[in-house]
């Protein structure tokens, strides 16, 4: 404890042991697991269950590697249409919304106003573009509430 209360962290060596490869395994570059304490079968079980942990990690790498290669392939997409679309004096925004191993990525672009918000359409947004099939859909909803509650 130091005078003002507080712990002070210890400074932790790593602890070098002679362990016979056989009887270890290596959980890292700079760690190992001693497994000297188990039976040959018991090693066996945790060494299948590590290259099992192995081998999913790997394809996790793979199918990230492959979304990453995906959205950068539809990225670059986008940005050439939206470049050509522009040379040919017309405007376009392209909205894109995906969820993969990497995440949620939504992506906005155009050489329109609204691409240069740089965010999706939020539902204030959509209301105001349909505002008018809103009130007319409710209006007629109270027109038939009324006519059937008249019966």
């Amino acid at each position: 404890m130091t005078e003002n209360g507080g712990r002070e962290l210890q400074s932790v060596e790593p602890v070098v042991t002679n362990i016979p490869a056989e009887r270890a395994l290596s959980l890292t570059q700079s760690d190992s697991l001693d497994l000297s304490g188990l039976s040959d079968e018991q090693v066996a079980l945790i060494k299948r269950q590590h290259a099992d942990g192995m081998v999913s990690v790997q394809v996790k790498a793979a199918e990230m590697k492959l979304d990453v290669s995906a959205l950068d392939a539809a990225l670059t997409s986008f940005t050439d249409q939206t470049a050509k679309a522009s040379q040919a004096g017309a405007h376009a925004t392209i909205q894109h919304s995906q969820t993969s191993a990497i995440g949620k990525t939504e992506v906005v672009i155009g050489n329109t106003e609204r691409a240069a918000a740089g965010r999706f359409a939020g539902f204030s947004e959509v209301v105001q573009k349909y505002i008018l099939w809103i009130v007319g859909a409710v209006a007629v909803l109270v027109i038939l509430g009324s006519t059937v509650m008249g019966r």
